[in-house]
């Protein structure tokens, strides 16, 4: 029972770097090349399981972390009009969103279950 427990909270605790993950990357992908994201690296997280079989999320810094466009007519386009956006893709970081908050929700359903059945437990 408390094996259960321990492994729903890693999910929890996983989902949870996962969405923090990709709301800084929503967050610095729509500033091009701007002093506000100066120096930002782009994330992604990989999951990996454990040795008592719960999951760990580790944060791993996106290569390359900038591409460049050309946009001559943005304030911080360089002598060529190129601008540096972070390596961020929005669909990409919207979906990891989603997919965080489903895992998040499952493990906190397993969650009351659990509870739901050790309070039944309890009464007998």
């Amino acid at each position: 029972m408390f094996k259960a427990i321990q492994t729903s909270i890693s999910g929890l605790v996983a989902s949870t770097v996962r969405a923090n993950t990709a709301a800084s990357n929503i967050v610095h992908s729509t500033v091009k090349s701007s002093p506000f994201n100066a120096g930002y690296t782009p994330q992604h997280v990989e999951q990996s399981t454990t040795a008592n079989g719960g999951v760990r999320a580790n944060v791993i810094p996106v290569s390359p972390t900038s591409l460049s466009v050309y946009d001559p007519t943005s304030p911080f386009a360089n002598g060529g009009g190129n601008v540096d956006i972070p390596n961020i893709s929005l669909p990409a970081e919207i979906g990891e969103l989603t997919k965080a908050s489903n895992a998040y929700k499952a493990n906190a359903k397993v969650l009351k279950s659990l509870d739901d059945t050790f309070k039944t437990l309890l009464k007998i």
